[in-house]
C-alpha cells in the first residue's frame, strides 16, 4: 500500500518550519519538533529488521559531514570513552567505545594521518 508523501522546509510565518503532507494530512514541525521526531525515529528504526548495515555499503552514496564538531569524555561505568560527533541536520550521536575498540580506532586513524602526512610531506 503506497501513501503519497510529501517532506519540504516551508518558512511559515517567518520561522523556519519542515511540511509533512500524507493523504491529504499535513503537519508543520519546527526546529525543535523535528529534533525530537529525528530522535524518535532512530530509536524506532533501531528496533527494525533488517537491522542497519554494520559495514557502509559501497552502493550508497552517503551524506558526508566535513569537519564535524566532536567531543569526548570518560564513559561513567565502563573502561572506555564515549564520542560524540555532531552532523549539521541529524544532531548530536553519541558512541560508547570499549577500551579494545578505542585502541582500533586510534590504530585506524593514525594510519590515515601518516597516509596525509606523506601525501602532503608533512612531517611528524
Amino acid at each position: 500500500m503506497s501513501r503519497p508523501m510529501s517532506i519540504e522546509r516551508v518558512n511559515e510565518y517567518g520561522q523556519n518550519a519542515v511540511r509533512i503532507a500524507v493523504e491529504g494530512g499535513v503537519v508543520l514541525l519546527e526546529a525543535a519538533d523535528l529534533d525530537a521526531v529525528i530522535e524518535h525515529l532512530g530509536v524506532l528504526r533501531a528496533a527494525m529488521r533488517p537491522e542497519v548495515p554494520t559495514e557502509p555499503l559501497r552502493t550508497h552514496q552517503y551524506v558526508i559531514e566535513i569537519d564535524p564538531c566532536w567531543h569526548t569524555e570518560k564513559h561513567p561505568l565502563h573502561d572506555g570513552a564515549v564520542l560524540f560527533l555532531r552532523h549539521s541536520g541529524l544532531g548530536w550521536a553519541g558512541f560508547a567505545l570499549p577500551a579494545e575498540n578505542l585502541a582500533k580506532l586510534h590504530h585506524a586513524l593514525t594510519r590515515h594521518l601518516e597516509d596525509s602526512r606523506a601525501t602532503h610531506g608533512m612531517l611528524s
